[in-house]
């Protein structure tokens, strides 16, 4: 690489990456590393959220007797575990996890509102270059060489995900009921 009479030769050594040491390459990409856990985060929320509600849409036909509704809980049923299996990989930085993780935020961008903006908004996180080069092999033997930025505590976005299916699927339920 050549070197740039401007920089600052700490600025310099963090632009090079294969010569980093663990820690090194952990402080470089720290604020991508805490977007990374962050977008992981809300696909455990997400997946197990259209999880919950996929599993309501296939209880739901059978007391609706709707076949739409049991097609569109299949689908999420399908989906959502797909999300939590993808926000896993992303949050333990797997080298597998950044393309799907992408292919995952196209998919949300179709279930609106709240897909549409998070899809936009995980794409755009996931798409920068210093995200791409987190997803190496080097850089998870760093993070596995080095420990844990944060505790994992994704069990907290499910628990939230699977509560608010409940909540959705349960208000839908007493909508149609006529309760509401």
């Amino acid at each position: 690489m050549e070197s740039d009479p401007y920089k600052s030769p700490v600025e310099q050594t963090l632009l090079e990456l294969e010569n980093l040491h663990p820690g090194g390459l952990r402080e470089r990409f720290r604020n991508e590393e805490m977007t990374v856990l962050a977008v992981g985060w809300f696909y455990y929320f997400f997946g197990s959220l259209l999880a919950t509600i996929g599993a309501a849409g296939l209880v739901g036909h059978f007391i609706w007797g709707k076949p739409l509704v049991a097609a569109l809980g299949g689908v999420c049923l399908i989906i959502g575990p797909v999300y939590v299996i993808t926000g896993f990989g992303l949050r333990r930085f797997d080298v597998w996890a950044r393309v799907p993780s992408m292919v995952a935020a196209f998919v949300a961008i179709v279930i609106p509102p709240v897909g549409l903006l998070a899809g936009v908004v995980c794409l755009y996180l996931l798409w920068r270059n210093a995200v791409r080069e987190m997803f190496t092999l080097q850089y998870q033997a760093a993070v596995v060489a080095e420990g844990e930025l944060i505790g994992h505590y994704g069990w907290l976005a499910v628990v939230g995900g699977v509560l608010s299916g409940a909540a959705l699927s349960l208000f839908a339920y007493f909508m149609t009921m006529g309760f509401l």
